[in-house]
């Protein structure tokens, strides 16, 4: 058994080194060509509207797909994370990381009544989770990089170009996600969409808080006029105000969030620990019958300790 978990780890470490090195490949040799994705499939392609078309299907977007009514939320989380869909990719990496998960499951659980449900579940939330990192990251991305994207904005409104224009040097200059997202916004303009429902689509898409504000402000600046020059300057200023507010509260509270993170991974890593040192430890407790409502205990009171903690360490602001 410890033979196949070397070779497992073996074949794993190899697998993300390719991949590693792959994508430094990929990143070297994108920055001499478009600043972001969207571009870089408009230079290769003469037919911008099935780029459109093309960019919303590897998204995930295609269809009506917010009217689905059991998938909706799970979908468009996979959306806001901006992952494109490869089915070949997905199923190699999820034979790959079932087959993993599995042999760490046996390795570690001993009884199949409590091996299968904790595989399964593990099998739920890895791609979950991934999914939920990737979200984070790119939503971390985009709320730093807007209110640049809104400087660049500013400074086409200044020179006279109208708002579409202004968007579309966004989409031009920005790298991603910002570049790529405004490109959409642009060609939705483009194809006749009005302001407020691409707007209302570019926050389905991204899922930051900030989009909110930019299309409350250009929606009544539409309505009502203005200077709209100034309203984006001002906007600009209260988004990286609360950028910074949150990067401070996001220090003070790195010690309490890296507690909670140890404190969660602790008993994992200690059951770990025992059970490759002294392999027989836990019999007892498995052979006496009672391991499964032991373990499921264990889980239920991990599980509100979490969420305790998770509470206590982020705030509302």
């Amino acid at each position: 058994m410890t033979l196949i978990l070397l070779y497992a780890a073996v074949f794993v470490a190899a697998l993300v080194a390719a991949e590693a090195l792959l994508r430094t490949y990929v990143r070297t040799s994108e920055r001499h060509k478009a600043v972001n994705h969207r571009l870089t499939l408009l230079e290769g392609s003469e037919n911008h509207r099935e780029t459109y078309r093309e960019m919303l299907k590897q998204r995930g977007i295609d269809g009506e797909w917010r009217s689905l009514p059991l998938m909706q939320r799970l979908r468009q989380y996979y959306v806001q994370s901006g992952l494109k869909f490869d089915a070949k990719r997905f199923s190699l990496f999820g034979i790959v990381g079932a087959i993993c998960v599995w042999l760490v499951v046996q390795y570690l659980v001993p009884i199949n009544l409590v091996r299968i449900p904790i595989f399964l579940l593990a099998c739920l939330l890895i791609p979950v989770v991934i999914v939920w990192r990737a979200r984070a990251k790119r939503m971390r991305k985009f709320s730093e990089k807007l209110p640049e994207a809104l400087d660049v904005a500013n400074r086409s409104l200044a020179a006279g170009h109208p708002l579409p224009a202004a968007i579309t040097l966004v989409a031009r200059e920005m790298p991603d996600p910002i570049g790529t997202e405004f490109g959409l916004l642009s060609d939705e303009l483009t194809y006749g969409v009005t302001l407020d429902d691409a707007l209302m689509n570019l926050n389905h898409r991204v899922g930051v808080e900030d989009l909110n504000l930019l299309a409350i402000s250009l929606s009544v600046q539409a309505g009502t006029g203005g200077n709209l020059v100034e309203i984006l300057q001002n906007l600009s200023k209260t988004l990286r105000d609360r950028f910074m507010l949150k990067a401070k509260v996001k220090s003070i509270s790195a010690e309490g969030r890296i507690t909670g993170i140890f404190m969660s991974m602790y008993p994992f890593l200690l059951y770990g620990m025992i059970r490759t040192l002294a392999p027989t430890y836990f019999d007892p407790v498995w052979d006496s019958g009672y391991g499964t409502i032991i373990v499921t205990a264990l889980f239920v009171v991990m599980a509100i300790g979490n969420v305790i903690i998770y509470k206590m360490v982020n705030f509302e602001y």
